[in-house]
Order: structure tokens, then sequence, then C-alpha cells
């Protein structure tokens, strides 16, 4: 759909006279990196808000013709027009580095955020004409994505047929891909014993129980700090961190399999060899494994990660961080974005496609 000829009339610019009163304060990045969020705005156990999402479908159709991947040039982003500095003020930066990035669930729950703070004025043309309130828009300032109606905007590069969707949603598929992943019978229900299998495994004490230490030390498996978070099941950001993880090919490692010879090392697959698309997925894995020269599997090990980090000038402790994916970002001509893990950011991923094609 084109793009509306006018200007947005979202007012929202994250500077300091819409926050008169409000301290501002860093806020751990979950998954795609350092947000800052209004103090109180955490988004640890936070629920998932009620709202009518035909009301947030109107302001987006008024903002921007409800394209919510639209990207113009103009300095806003997304179906509601975001400005970059009010979508890291209220933790966009969470999901993607700009709204357009982002999935319209992720996308509307910012906007609750934004709207709780601010209310409806904070698109007063358009928030007007779609009837907008705080009620029917479900202000928030814990929101999270998936609120019903709300489907997603870029799902399409974000999965592919077979793997796991990247929702945030601790479900049945998500349950088996883990149990595959810890090596017990995958029946899509986690099981005490399938507990203490995963605790085992990233290193917890094996009690059974899922608390804060399984959580923390099931992100620091994925390459993740801590966020405070009790039961990452019921954690939206780790749970999106855990299917990313997954469908990186975490599954594959829960059974060894024989070592395959090192396949000859090159800089970098033939223009062409990858599609563009965001997703980090085996075909993207064994290019990137090519260009560090490691055996190419598909299957991002500690020893492969190593290898990138020895590539890239990171330090070499096998774990994916915001140091490593900000090298890498350097190394293929990028500034930092503040994301944690680049395998879950779609415009790191991309650009590192392109680099590998190039």
């Amino acid at each position: 759909m084109s793009a509306p000829s006018r200007l947005p009339t979202h007012r929202a610019d994250g500077s300091a006279v819409y926050f008169r009163g409000v301290r501002v304060a860093p806020k751990m990045a979950a998954v795609t990196g350092g947000a800052v969020m209004v103090a109180g705005m955490s988004v640890v156990g936070g629920g998932v808000a009620t709202a009518d999402s035909g009301v947030w479908d109107k302001v987006a159709q008024c903002e921007s013709g409800g394209n919510w991947s639209i990207n113009t040039g103009n300095g806003y982003y997304g179906g509601l027009q975001f400005s970059p500095s009010t979508w890291k003020a209220f933790g966009g930066h969470e999901f993607a580095s700009q709204a357009n990035q982002a999935t319209k669930s992720e996308q509307i729950a910012v906007a609750q955020r934004t709207l709780q703070q601010q209310g409806p004025g904070a698109w007063p043309t358009c928030g007007k004409r779609a009837g907008l309130t705080k009620s029917n828009g479900g202000a928030d300032s814990n929101a999270q994505p998936g609120s019903r109606g709300d489907s997603a905007s870029r799902d399409e590069v974000r999965t592919s047929p077979g793997k796991l969707a990247v929702d945030g949603k601790f479900g049945a598929a998500t349950t088996r891909s883990l149990e595959a992943w810890i090596g017990v019978s995958q029946n899509g229900s986690l099981s005490s014993s399938d507990i203490r299998a995963l605790q085992s495994k990233v290193g917890a004490s094996a009690d059974g129980k899922i608390g804060a230490e399984t959580t923390t030390k099931l992100r620091a498996a994925m390459g993740l700090g801590g966020n405070g978070a009790w039961d990452f099941r019921s954690n939206y950001s780790t749970v999106k961190a855990l299917q990313g993880f997954l469908n990186s090919g975490a599954p594959a490692k829960s059974a060894p399999a024989p070592s395959a010879p090192a396949a000859p090392a090159k800089s970098a697959p033939t223009s062409g060899t990858l599609v563009v698309d965001g997703k980090f997925g085996s075909a993207t894995t064994r290019a990137l494994e090519a260009w560090v020269g490691v055996s190419q599997d598909g299957s991002l090990s500690t020893s492969d990660i190593k290898a990138l980090q020895s590539k890239v000038g990171a330090s070499a402790d096998g774990k994916i961080g915001a140091e490593t994916t900000a090298k890498l970002r350097a190394a293929i001509g990028h500034g930092s974005n503040g994301v944690w893990d680049f395998r879950t950011s779609y415009s790191t991923v991309k650009a590192l496609q392109q680099h590998l094609n190039g």
C-alpha cells in the first residue's frame, strides 16, 4: 500500500516536555538489546494488556494507511508512526531497533505504554478520529505483545515452515522443541523430570522446580544476562529468545552426532547464495561458518562462536552477547544498535546475509 502523502500526526517524540516529572532510567536489554524505559515500566513478568485491536487498526489506517512495516524516510516508522526517540523511550528496542521492523503486536504494546503515559493526545489527529481512549486502547505501562486479534506484521520473515513462531508464547510446540534440545520424550508437556533434565543441561540445581536460578541459567545458556524473571515460561522476552535459539539449530545439539570432516574455509558464499530475509536459519549459519573457517554443519556451536569472536575481535568466551554482536556489526560495516544477540535481530541478520552474499 502506498504511503500517505501527508505528514504523520503522531507528536510524541520522547522529549522532556512529555516526560516532565518522570524519571527515565536504563533498563536491561531483553532479546534485542538496550532499551531506555520510563521508570516503573519494567517488562519483567508483565502481563498482556487487554485492548480493542480495532481502534489501533483505525489509528494505523489514519497514520500510515495501515502499513505496519512502513518506512518512507520521513523520520517516523511503522503503522503508528513512532519517532525513534519515542520508540526507544517506551521500550521498543526490546523488540527491534525501529518500529517498522517490529511486529504489529509489538508496535501496539509500545503504543499502549505510550498511551498510559501521554494519553490519546500522542496521536492528536488520528487518535481523535479513531476514538482512541486509554480504556479501549489498553493503556498499560507494562504492556506486552500478544493482545487478542493482534497479528504480526513481519512474522513471514521471522519464521519458516517447520520452525517455531517467534511470538514469546510458551506453548506445546515450543515445549516439544525444548524437550528435543534437552534429550527427553517430546510430548509437549514439561514434567518434573523434564525440568530436571533442563536444569542439568544448563547447570542449575536439578530439583524439578522452575525458579529464578533455572531461568537465569537458561538465559545464560542462550548468551543472555539475567533479567530478574522467575519462571521463563511466563516471561515474553525469554520465551522469544528461546524460540529464536531453538530455531537457530539448538535442538540438533541434544544428541551428539558423528564428527564430520572440516570443510575448507572460504571468505564468503557466492553472491546470491542466501535469501536476504532477516532469518537466522541453517543456511545463514553455514555461510557464517564458512566465513569464520569452521565445519559447516548449520549449527552454531560454542567453538564456532569462539571462532567468530576471534574473527571479529571480540572476547572469545563462546557466548554471544552485546560485545560479539557489536563487533560483528562493525566487521560488516555497521554501527552498534544495542542488540544483545545478533541471531534474533532482523536488521542485523539481514545485513549479515547481504555481507556474506557479497
